[in-house]
């Protein structure tokens, strides 16, 4: 069920209420106006799609968006399952040992091949807006250098294991020189471009529309910003894929020639890296921070240059009556709490108090004993005041905080209050309270997968939700049968995205990877043949996935490991097969 370009359908979005996954659909009716995206251009079969989609033009009416469904589960329950496996005798396949052969270079060029990005034409008629324009212009000189390279994957996939590199070589290495001046301009003016986006979004009500229509259709798999910055750093992506090359190379005894090409290529792509780390990374920092200020309603206050956000996330406080469930912010100077509940701006939290960090000490316990004997408590102290929560992950909170507390106590400025209008601190449980219908519903951010997951979201994760990427084909063996299905599967910004092939412009589901555990199948789940398999596991959800190859097994499970935010999430049995 391909949709065309020019196919916008309104979709109809639903929330899962205990795991943060969303099921995706047609509603019954729509506005008849539609967006208009980008056309593809079609110039490569395997390539990655969406990085370079952005919102060209749109009527002026309001998008439809659905309500969010608490008795719906992920889309992976519903969608993907609708979808017939194939009858191939592939699917079939013995057991064979479990070996840790060395990677072949086939396989890391058809990795780098699916890395690459499946660019778009942009229209002439974007917006009437000076940045907008210049930002669509830089955008438009990257597909012609990159297309090359891309050409000369595909077409090694044909050609001898000896005679790949040789193909490869000169390319990439010409294709880095050429692109490495681009990206360097990019990032210099990307936190212009992110900030005027930012601008926009704020007072033009117009213009807000559009991103909003754009963000909560199915095609854009992501917000906008995140998209931007995945531009930003693919040539940084390139670096373990084009290290395994090297190394491949290197052990092989492969033409010096070639081997310097790709030894070349290598070293400019990490003198970008080391040129550009501390932009990426502020910009990284200042997208999450984008996105904390729209899930809390404080739009515009905690954008300040000397403010950092370190951890966000679920926490259970203490309160008159019983503990409740709060959201808690982590700032370099305070710390924010807030509910889920109903508000004017349709914000997915309500931060109703704040507590300066200066002065204050932290006690690894329960010390008033006021926690009806939850584990993993901690214990905030200041003058006049003393904080009681519980965290599940309370090692990493202790360790932000600790920090935090003594940079605090460093600081020769005070920086302003975050909530300007205090509210009670109640103890009514507002994880009942659902946001009203006509509330807006985007794409699951961090902060809300936090909510639904019990877990936090460090700034440490932050830098490597765009950094950690892959994409590829998995096999999914379907619930009630034996049967396996075929998937393109792509994954950014630790969230696992399912397609029906390459070809697709929709995922069918997405699956968040927060707090999932990752491992090998054990006896007990009764999966027969499964070389090369590994499941995904969160409370009573499991799925099970193989690959075609030990290299992409291996490779998948590192990637979905450091995803996956747990200490954890991988199992002994798999880091003893992964030899980590």
């Amino acid at each position: 069920m391909s949709r065309s370009t020019n196919d916008t359908t309104e979709l109809t979005r639903f929330d899962s209420s205990d795991s943060g996954g969303v099921s995706i659909g047609d509603p019954t009716a729509g506005s008849s106006d539609s967006l208009r995206l980008m056309k593809r251009d079609h110039s490569s079969e395997y390539q990655l799609r969406h990085d370079y989609a952005v919102v060209m033009k749109t009527s002026q009416s309001t998008a439809s968006v659905g309500t969010p469904s608490k008795e719906i589960e992920m889309s992976l329950e519903n969608d993907i399952d609708n979808y017939a496996p194939s009858c191939s005798s592939e699917y079939y396949i013995t057991r064979k040992d479990f070996g840790k052969p060395e990677p072949q270079l086939a396989n890391v060029l058809k990795e780098f091949y699916w890395k690459e990005s499946f660019f778009y034409k942009i229209k002439e008629h974007v917006a009437d807006c000076r940045f907008l324009k210049e930002l669509f212009g830089s955008l438009k000189e990257l597909p012609p250098i990159h297309q090359p390279f891309v050409n000369a994957l595909k077409e090694s996939m044909n050609e001898p294991d000896d005679s790949k590199a040789s193909m490869v070589a000169p390319v990439l290495l010409a294709t880095v020189h050429n692109l490495t001046p681009l990206y360097q301009s990019l990032v210099q003016n990307f936190p212009i471009y992110i900030s005027a986006l930012d601008q926009l979004y704020r007072s033009k009500i117009a213009f807000r529309t559009i991103m909003s229509k754009f963000e909560s259709s199915k095609e854009c798999y992501t917000q906008v910003n995140w998209l931007l910055l995945k531009i930003l750093n693919r040539l940084i992506n390139w670096q373990p894929v084009l290290a395994r090359v090297i190394e491949i190379q290197l052990s092989e005894c492969g033409n010096d020639t070639e081997t310097t090409a790709f030894g070349v290529a290598m070293d400019k792509i990490i003198e970008f890296a080391k040129k550009t780390k501390a932009t990426r990374q502020s910009l990284e920092e200042y997208i999450h921070v984008l996105q904390v200020e729209r899930d809390t309603g404080l739009v515009g206050i905690l954008t300040h240059p000397n403010r950092k956000i370190l951890r966000v996330g679920f926490v259970l406080r203490s309160a008159r009556r019983a503990p409740c469930c709060r959201i808690m912010v982590l700032c370099s100077d305070r710390i924010l709490f807030g509910h889920r509940g109903p508000n004017l701006d349709g914000n997915f939290f309500t931060v109703h108090a704040e507590f300066k960090l200066k002065g204050m000490m932290i006690d690894e316990g329960d010390t008033y004993k006021v926690m009806d004997g939850e584990k993993d408590v901690i214990t905030l102290h200041n003058a006049d005041i003393s904080i009681v929560f519980a965290a599940p992950d309370r090692a990493s909170w202790i360790e932000d905080i600790t920090e935090a507390i003594k940079n605090a106590a460093r600081a020769k400025i005070d920086l302003p209050s975050l909530v300007m209008e205090k509210k009670e601190e109640n103890d009514i449980d507002m994880t009942k309270v659902l946001l009203p219908e006509e509330s807006p519903v985007s794409k699951m951010s961090p902060l809300q997968i936090c909510w639904y997951r019990k877990c936090s979201f460090g700034r440490k994760d932050v830098n490597k939700m765009i950094t950690n990427t892959m994409c590829g084909y998995l096999k999914r063996k379907l619930r009630n049968s034996s049967g396996w299905q075929d998937l393109w599967v792509v994954m950014c910004c630790h969230t696992l995205y399912f397609y029906r092939n390459h070809n697709e412009s929709e995922p069918l589901a997405h699956l968040s990877l927060m707090d999932y555990g990752v491992g090998l199948p054990t006896v007990a789940d009764n999966i027969d043949n499964h070389e090369n398999c590994f499941k995904l596991f969160y409370g009573s959800h499991t799925y099970f996935f193989r690959t075609g190859s030990y290299y992409f097994f291996e490779r998948w499970v590192d990637s979905i490991f450091q995803a996956a935010i747990s200490r954890d999430s991988l199992d002994v049995v798999t880091a003893l097969a992964l030899r980590i």
